[in-house]
């Protein structure tokens, strides 16, 4: 009897490479551009810049950034790295994805 892979959350935490914020803002339009159809589909249901302080103001020009955090759908941590390194982020040598952690994931809650 072959099973189906099934399905799951992981929470993704990927950082930065040190001294690339230029480089980040420079590629965040084509970034939050490619990432429509993942948020469509629902495979990436959470996402966002971890910051190394609390900012000041809205402006990310002004952001002291860590990396990015999400939540991603998929059938393993594999799949997860695959969508990864297709993102800008990592062709422009923003995210470091030899540091990338991936952790199973159950909501505990989830507001709309």
């Amino acid at each position: 009897m072959s099973s189906v892979p099934r399905i799951r959350e992981f929470l993704v935490i990927v950082p930065d490479r040190p001294g690339t914020k230029d480089k980040r803002l420079e590629v965040r339009p084509t970034h939050f551009k490619n990432l429509a159809p993942l948020i469509e589909s629902g495979e990436w249901k959470m996402g966002g810049a971890l910051l190394n302080s609390v900012p000041e103001a809205d402006d990310p020009t002004t952001f002291d950034f860590l990396g990015s955090t999400l939540v991603c759908r998929a059938e393993s941590k594999e799949q997860i790295v695959e969508q990864l390194k297709k993102d800008i982020y990592v062709s422009s040598g923003v995210w470091d994805l030899d540091k990338v952690q991936i952790y199973p994931f159950i909501c505990a809650f989830r507001k709309p």
